[in-house]
């Protein structure tokens, strides 16, 4: 018994039901009545019951009735049966089944000698109505109807023995399918949620079909897909899920930091273990080599559209195959090699499963889509205290999802004149945070700027770099390969990108420069977020890091000399604390610090004490952490 519950409670097929409702005519009349909806039995059960009513709300006592039922002939042989439902009193029940046309003829009537006896009203009739062989493959089954190819008149019988008027009422006679209800959960081998994978649900009919698609959902930000409902009779159907790999992006999430990372395997200052062979592994060779790094440059910078040797984007394991590998220092790339287009035949008796997913490249274990480079709203036209957008680089935010520590990217300030060389430093202000991987992309506009080449710096003099420049387009990117020896520390300047502008400022109509990605990653190999903002390129840590809003907060007047003025807005009753802080995470003012409620505020702070230099507006909220930059002359 234990066992048949278990069973059920998997695969979630709904059961028969045989106690239908009455639903009550809203008219005066004598009715015999179809329910909105039955539900259909399945192919095991070889029949479904569908029940009618009986009702009158008339001083007319009613002894008996004559009426046809219509049901689908393709999904039902015939009517088996015909059973009274009410047997408390004499009557006599027969009927005429014509399954060729899909009707079945009723008449009953009362056969005692009670002057006041009437048919009572509640459940009236119970057709059994056997499957058709061809049952379990029907897309759909046709509605129960009172009318149909063939007119019959539909009458009920007064005591005194002449006839009566009765009323067929169909309140709907759906024939509902068996429905089917399964729950999975896909996990990256990090341990974070793989979420927006594209699950399919196939069916395939018993003995010998072929599977074909039924339906297909997305996992949830928890990595969990549902099935609900769907219409599928699983004791005539084979069931299983199935994803094509090969179909799939992968999202934001293969940088040089994971260059890096493969790089200390090669030297042996990291140890890989369980799935970082897998990660490494981009060459398809079942081994961790200086090729798997050079493979990832390759990729990063756009010199190979796919791995070498077909290796592919994305690989599942099952859950026995990930208690297998997970932290094992044994090398399974060549005995569990992973599957791409992944299939799971659903079993009864088996729990709800945990698949695990990994991302060939991802060698720093940032998980699958579990990045996000956005480009940032720009304001063409200037508002009072903000520069029009062709002073300033179109920036982008790189965000993950899970905490890691936050940086801020800047591109400088642009003011030239036609003819001149524009440098462009990327300087990085660190905090202390020693950087040992970074990487950039700009777009720039032809039309405005001529690319004239990158100038390196002794900071980066040592690290394992690349540079790619095709379609107006400018991509750098760069590691520490020497162990950690040489990161990159507050205040270096890393690089200097060098142009000519071929038309002045002021003839701009937008600006000419854009940011396509920008990555880093400390002396762990571990990723960083990166937020954006106008100004001098810094790279800076914040205090209590955490996720960054999609909503801003205005600062005006900005740049200013003492006063500004901070727009924010509360979206929940809450704790909620607004601080400016310096870029070395020093708090110097803390401007509201209080429980308030939902709404937008604007609050007023005097930073004339302060030196002059950049600085953050920081909201902390219940649900979010909030940043913008100001600039104090």
């Amino acid at each position: 018994m234990k066992k048949l519950v278990a069973l059920l409670a998997l695969l979630a097929t709904t059961l028969v039901s045989y106690g239908q409702t009455c639903p009550t005519p809203t008219t005066s009349g004598v009715f015999v009545t179809l329910d909105a909806s039955y539900q259909l039995a399945s192919s095991t059960v070889g029949f479904t019951n569908v029940e009618l009513c009986f009702h009158n709300n008339t001083p007319t006592l009613i002894t008996a009735t004559q009426f046809r039922v219509y049901y689908d002939k393709l999904a039902f042989s015939g009517v088996n049966a015909v059973t009274s439902l009410n047997t408390s009193y004499s009557q006599y029940l027969s009927y005429v089944d014509s399954s060729a046309s899909g009707f079945v003829t009723i008449t009953l009537s009362y056969t005692g000698s009670s002057p006041s006896f009437e048919i009572p009203n509640g459940s009236f009739i119970r057709l059994k109505l056997l499957h058709s062989l061809g049952f379990s493959s029907l897309p759909s089954v046709s509605n129960m109807s009172f009318s149909g190819i063939s007119s019959f008149p539909a009458i009920s019988t007064k005591q005194d023995g002449s006839d009566n008027s009765l009323t067929l009422q169909n309140f709907g006679g759906v024939m509902a399918p068996q429905t089917f209800t399964y729950t999975g959960m896909f996990t990256n081998v990090t341990g974070t949620a793989a979420k927006n994978l594209t699950v399919g649900l196939e069916k395939k009919l018993r003995p010998s079909g072929s599977w074909t698609s039924v339906s297909s959902v997305l996992t949830n930000t928890s990595g969990v897909f549902v099935f609900s409902g769907t219409a599928i009779d699983t004791t005539s159907y084979d069931v299983r899920i199935k994803i094509v790999g090969d179909t799939m992006s992968i999202g934001n999430v293969i940088s040089t930091t994971d260059a890096q990372r493969i790089n200390d395997y090669v030297l042996g200052t990291q140890t890989p273990t369980g799935f970082d062979y897998y990660a490494s592994d981009v060459n398809g060779d079942n081994n961790l080599t200086v090729s798997d790094a050079y493979g990832v440059f390759g990729k990063i910078s756009g010199r190979f559209s796919v791995w070498p040797n077909s290796v592919k984007n994305i690989k599942f394991f099952t859950a026995s195959e990930y208690s297998t590998i997970n932290s094992s220092p044994t090398n399974y790339l060549s005995i569990i090699p992973g599957t791409t287009n992944f299939t799971y035949n659903i079993v009864a008796g088996t729990s709800s499963p945990t698949f695990y997913v990994l991302v060939p490249g991802d060698a720093n274990g940032t998980g699958y889509h579990m990045a996000r480079v956005t480009p940032i709203q720009v304001l063409i036209s200037p508002q009072p205290g903000v520069e029009s957008q062709n002073y300033n680089v179109i920036d982008t935010k790189v965000e993950y999802d899970f905490l890691t520590s936050s940086i801020e990217v800047n591109t400088p300030h642009l003011l030239v004149k036609e003819g001149s060389l524009v440098n462009i430093p990327i300087k990085v202000l660190t905090g202390g945070l020693e950087l040992s991987s970074l990487q950039f992309g700009f777009k720039y506009n032809s039309d405005l700027l001529t690319f004239k080449g990158v100038e390196a710096k002794s900071s980066s003099s040592t690290w394992l770099t690349y540079l790619n420049t095709n379609d107006n387009e400018i991509s750098w990117g760069g590691y520490d390969v020497k162990s950690h020896s040489k990161p990159l520390i507050d205040g270096d300047e890393v690089v200097v990108l060098k142009f000519i502008a071929k038309k002045p400022q002021d003839q701009w109509e937008t600006s000419p420069l854009w940011t396509t990605n920008k990555f880093g990653g400390d002396n762990e190999s571990r990723d960083l977020t990166i937020t954006p903002s106008n100004g001098i390129l810094q790279v800076y840590r914040l205090t209590n890091p955490g996720a960054i809003g999609s909503e801003g907060i205005t600062v005006f007047p900005n740049p200013t000399e003492d006063y500004i003025n901070v727009k924010f807005e509360v979206k929940e009753y809450g704790p909620v604390k607004l601080s400016v802080y310096g870029i070395n995470g020093v708090e110097y003012k803390v401007v509201v610090n209080d429980n308030m409620p939902e709404g937008e505020y604007q609050y007023e702070a005097n930073l004339g004490n302060l030196p002059a230099g950049v600085y953050m507006a920081v909201l902390k909220r219940t649900d979010k952490l909030i940043t913008n930059k100001i600039i104090l002359k």
